[in-house]
């Protein structure tokens, strides 16, 4: 097992809002997206992957965490709590929000929860699969029939999130949460909106093809080409081969 990640501030950015990081012995890795326009976006990310990591660090286990019931979901529950504590505590803050997309795996399983439109992707076999459904107006419009895939793709409403953490009660919205069974030589791919806004899975197939076994070549090959595309956004790619 192997884990990768680059994270760039973009082309038009003042500062980079993205934050990402992963635990390789407890096998788990996650990327947060600061929401623009909300206070404290860079700050916001920062606790949120600080919060699963810390959460991870602080329980005890034997094998993998996910092995010994660990629940992707109930990460993101704790770091929508942590930045809803934060922005009573801090009323600068007040408001900071951040997606996030959190994966956890073992021997034989693997399990993905998110929040908002940062995503993770499966590459098996050459095939490239979203394995999430961004939280945003235009997944609800696409669901409503009132935009096609092809027409949300450069709809308004992709950038009006429904979900994300740090808004809401306490108690939501914990994150939807999804389990699978990865081949040998899976990779997953963690990224932001500043990513697969600027590529299409064709793109990021054939990166994640003609990059081979090599993680990091292939994290900074979907990065640069983002960027080469436009990079509108702060881009970050994380990459899991289990």
């Amino acid at each position: 097992m192997a884990v990768e990640g680059v994270s760039h501030i973009g082309h038009s950015r003042p500062d980079n809002q993205d934050d990402l990081g992963w635990d390789t012995a407890a096998g788990v890795a996650v990327v947060a997206d600061g929401l623009g326009g909300h206070p404290a976006g860079e700050k916001a990310s920062q606790l949120a992957v600080e919060t699963v990591l810390e959460t991870i660090a602080a329980e005890t286990y034997a094998g993998s965490w996910l092995t010994e019931g660990g629940d992707p979901s109930g990460l993101l529950l704790r770091a929508h709590q942590r930045l809803l504590d934060h922005g009573h505590q801090t009323p600068e803050d007040a408001g900071l929000a951040t997606t996030a997309v959190v994966v956890a795996w073992d021997q034989t399983s693997l399990a993905v929860a998110h929040c908002g439109d940062s995503r993770a992707y499966r590459f098996s076999g050459g095939y490239l699969e979203c394995l999430t459904a961004d939280h945003n107006a235009a997944r609800e419009a696409i669901e409503a029939g009132r935009l096609t895939p092809e027409q949300a793709q450069t709809s308004p409403e992709r950038h009006q999130l429904t979900r994300a953490l740090g808004i809401g009660p306490s108690g939501a919205p914990g994150g939807q949460l999804r389990y699978m069974m990865p081949a040998p030589g899976d990779l997953f791919l963690l990224c932001t909106d500043g990513l697969h806004g600027e590529l299409d899975d064709a793109a990021i197939s054939r990166i994640l093809h003609d990059s081979g076994r090599d993680l990091g070549a292939a994290s900074r090959a979907l990065v640069d080409a983002a960027l080469e595309a436009g990079g509108h956004d702060n881009v970050t790619a994380l990459l899991v081969e289990v």
